[in-house]
């Protein structure tokens, strides 16, 4: 599964600004069957985007606010999986003035050869994420890895490698990301940690963590980004939190009944989604103690996981609750409206709302 499993643990990384990358899930198809998937995506899965929704959404997402997105990120599943598809809807991103990047595994890359034919016969990628790991390389060979990198830089694709690991200490972790370092600078790389949802529920026994008294401090860098899934639901979190549906206040619509511009600007003011974009959800968490929820709260968070925290306090009906009701303390809200003011530099929820 191509999708991130935790936000990016990364030296130095900075918010990218809201919704100027959006997110297109093309297939739930992948070669591979990784243990630790969260779309439960494999060689059965045939579920993909009808090229007519990809079309139409993706004039949307360029018309809107006067082309105010820059990016349409594909992911998957496996986005090369359908490469008829994968170009056509490439094709309509670039005539509709958007950059394209790409997730993938990297399956396609048996040779050097063949790996840059391939990117070379693609519209202009502007952006390559590459995942490898030890679940991942059960089905597809480092080797791989190495032809699609190698091809990249031959094409002048910048890109980076993801790699999925349950703790940050991991041998096995460590052993892959060596090997990877032999391919690219520490700037290439992005660490995620494992999510025990979809598949990957399946092995929470197995997992090695590293635990922690405290949630992760980062902010949540995946909530910049909506995505859109075939079926046209959108969400602010490309990762586990879409197993939660419609239940959770990270769910901004679906494309099927409202128009993207509509769930885009109503997004604008979505106070959970910025208050984890500004403060991360250790913030929200030390709130939801403090009003006297401790009870529905871990006792234990896995270290470094911000997926973690944010699940676990998405996922429990009375904390949902409790956030509907911050949602609507005025003076909630204009902290964050200020906060994404001064931190980010954002004027969006200045601008659609009324703080």
């Amino acid at each position: 599964m191509e999708i991130q499993q935790s936000a990016i643990i990364q030296q130095g990384a900075k918010d990218p600004p809201f919704l100027r990358n959006v997110g297109l899930l093309l297939t739930y198809h992948c070669q591979a069957t990784c243990a630790h998937c969260i779309l439960h995506a494999g060689p059965d899965r045939r579920e993909e985007i009808s090229l007519e929704d990809a079309r139409a959404w993706i004039r949307q997402v360029a018309m809107y606010r006067d082309r105010y997105v820059y990016v349409l990120s594909l992911t998957g599943g496996e986005p090369f999986s359908n490469q008829k598809l994968l170009r056509a809807v490439m094709e309509s991103a670039v005539e509709s003035g958007l950059y394209v990047s790409a997730v993938t595994n990297g399956f396609w890359a048996t040779t050097r050869e063949k790996a840059k034919r391939l990117l070379q016969s693609l519209p202009k990628v502007c952006f390559l994420s590459v995942s490898t790991d030890l679940y991942h390389q059960k089905f597809v060979p480092f080797e791989n890895i190495q032809n699609t990198v190698w091809a990249a830089q031959e094409c002048g694709i910048p890109f980076y490698i993801s790699v999925v690991t349950d703790s940050l200490s991991d041998p096995d972790y460590l052993q892959v990301r060596a090997e990877v370092l032999k391919l690219t600078g520490l700037e290439n790389i992005r660490t995620g940690i494992t999510f025990p949802v979809g598949r990957a529920a399946l092995m929470k026994s197995d997992l090695r963590y590293d635990l922690s008294d405290a949630p992760a401090p980062e902010v949540c860098l995946a909530a910049s980004s909506p995505c859109i899934f075939p079926d046209g639901r959108v969400y602010g979190c490309i990762g586990p939190l879409f197993e939660l549906r419609e239940e959770q206040p990270l769910f901004l619509g679906n494309a099927r009944q409202n128009s993207l511009a509509d769930i885009f600007d109503r997004s604008e003011t979505n106070i959970i989604l910025h208050a984890l974009r500004l403060w991360g959800p250790a913030r929200l968490l030390s709130l939801a103690r403090e009003a006297g929820l401790a009870e529905h709260l871990p006792e234990k968070f896995v270290s470094s996981s911000v997926c973690f925290a944010c699940h676990s306090m998405l996922s429990v009906p009375a904390v949902r609750q409790w956030l509907r009701e911050l949602e609507q303390d005025p003076e909630f809200q204009r902290k964050v409206a200020y906060g994404r003011l001064y931190h980010l530099n954002e004027t969006g929820m200045l601008e659609f709302g009324n703080y």
